[in-house]
């Protein structure tokens, strides 16, 4: 799949700390909204909304990591702090105590918001901007973190199954620990290149003080908005748009050649927002359906919600290491893969996985609980399209912006991930209205809310894969146009 001989050194260890780095975002992935409803003193509809909004903010502060990051701070100090703030946030976490649990959120998801810009600016630096060895390189590093999500949601089924949350947090704690020094040792290998922070900031006499301050002030912030979800929520959506229109004005002040990219960039990106959308889902809504709408058995092993996540883990392993080949196979044959074709690619298959949860609950006739496998199968369909989307989407910064933007089109990524989760807060709600009416969560009550979700989540789907395909030629030329450029640039120099 993947030879290290081939690739920049520090390319296998930031893999492993995708396996241990996640594991603390993954276990609250799998458990909090439980966590909050039956330890918390919450009800589903305010876990739901809060767990919505924790995840989102998670990704509003990506964007935050992007642009602090080689900046006032470089990607690879940001990531140490990150690390630092994710151990605390998590020993709060476990502590039964609904104040110190939302202290804890605030400053887990400030660590988890600073840390994914910074892995993939460290990967993305270790290659040259034409260097097609990178697509390759975040596939496998991204399969690489789901082995850690893998682990992360056995251990949390496991311990959900006991109601031993709390030792989840801790397990993920020491996990934390070990990143840290997996990190130290890959400290030399990922310098910052290219970026403000190396070229300017850290060669002149400037205020070392403002990356501590700025992350002070999202402490602050992340502690409002953990009282304050629904404020969270429409906060996201309003700074995606500010963010779009500053992405679009800073193209129009690009050269024509660098337009194109930004453009075919920002088209790129929204591809992530439905998968965003599942990944929240899988927190939430997917969740309740299983705890209260499945047989919550598979072949006679019991399924917890948390457990259920796993597939999704899973299929994002299993499917990065074909894609990963076959990517190296046409990159062999000079025949790579085009950024469109895979994007698209991937959000075709969205609209087969939604179909999963209606076609189980047809199956067994609307008003009785559905096999587990129903909802196993949309999330190993669902990692068959996320890999083609994320990959590609994460290499695209290192491949078509220049290096002095791309911490901030990162983390412009990660606002199309925001919007994407915070849309599963309300989506969760509205599945749990009908039980609301009814007094009860029982398949009967909830089974025809779910398909109606679902079947919409398809259109949806089926639209946005349609203007895609559109698109397709399009986006392609542009970066056919931008690669034909580039060449004839380098040989005229």
């Amino acid at each position: 799949m993947l030879s290290y001989k081939d690739m920049p050194k520090g390319v296998i260890n930031i893999n492993l700390l995708q396996v241990f780095s996640t594991v603390g975002y993954a276990v609250l992935m799998g458990l909090l909204n439980f966590y909050l409803s039956n330890h918390g003193g919450m009800s589903r509809m305010e876990a739901n909304t809060l767990t919505a909004s924790f995840f989102a903010i998670n990704f509003l502060f990506h964007f935050l990591g992007g642009t602090v990051g080689g900046r006032y701070l470089s990607f690879r100090a940001l990531f140490s702090v990150s690390l630092c703030l994710q151990f605390i946030g998590l020993c709060l976490i476990a502590v039964h105590e609904y104040s110190i649990i939302l202290i804890g959120m605030a400053v887990f998801i400030t660590g988890a918001g600073l840390n994914v810009s910074c892995i993939n600016m460290m990967l993305t630096q270790l290659f040259s901007q034409n260097d097609k060895r990178r697509r390759i390189a975040f596939s496998v590093n991204y399969s690489f973190m789901n082995i850690g999500f893998v682990l992360s949601f056995i251990v949390a089924g496991i311990l959900q199954g006991h109601n031993l949350y709390s030792v989840a947090f801790i397990f993920a704690a020491v996990c934390i620990v070990i990143s840290m020094g997996i990190h130290l040792r890959t400290w030399k290998y990922v310098t910052d290149k290219g970026t403000f922070f190396a070229e300017r900031f850290a060669k002149g006499e400037h205020n070392y003080f403002i990356a501590p301050v700025i992350i002070s002030a999202c402490l602050v912030f992340a502690f409002f908005l953990m009282h304050h979800p629904e404020i969270g929520s429409s906060l996201i959506y309003v700074v995606f748009f500010v963010v779009l229109a500053l992405m679009i004005n800073l193209a129009r002040k690009q050269d024509a050649t660098y337009r194109a990219k930004i453009y075919s960039y920002l088209i790129l990106s929204v591809a992530s927002m439905i998968f965003a959308c599942v990944q929240g889902l899988q927190s939430t809504a997917l969740e309740n359906f299983v705890e209260f709408n499945t047989t919550k058995s598979l072949l006679g092993i019991p399924m917890q919600p948390a457990t259920v996540n796993l597939f999704e883990s899973l299929g994002v392993i299993i499917f990065g290491i074909f894609l990963a080949n076959a990517m190296r196979r046409r990159q062999s044959l000079n025949r790579p893969y085009s950024p469109g074709y895979l994007v698209t690619k991937g959000l075709s298959l969205y609209i087969f996985a939604f179909l999963m949860i209606p076609l189980g609950i047809w199956v067994t006739g609307g008003v009785n609980a559905i096999n587990v496998i129903f909802p196993i199968l949309l999330l190993l369909i669902v990692a068959a399209g996320e890999i083609h989307v994320n990959a590609v989407n994460y290499a695209m910064a290192g491949e078509m912006i220049r290096p002095q933007h791309q911490g901030l089109f990162t983390g412009y990524l990660f606002m199309n991930v925001a919007f994407g989760i915070n849309l599963a807060g309300p989506i969760s709600n509205y599945a749990l209205s009908a039980a609301n009416e009814t007094g009860s969560l029982s398949p009967a009550a909830t089974n025809p809310t779910y398909t109606h979700i679902f079947l919409a989540m398809t259109v949806v789907a089926i639209i946005i894969t349609v203007i895609f395909a559109f698109l397709l030629k399009q986006i392609n030329h542009m970066v056919s146009a931008n690669k034909v450029q580039a060449n004839l640039q380098s040989e005229l120099e």
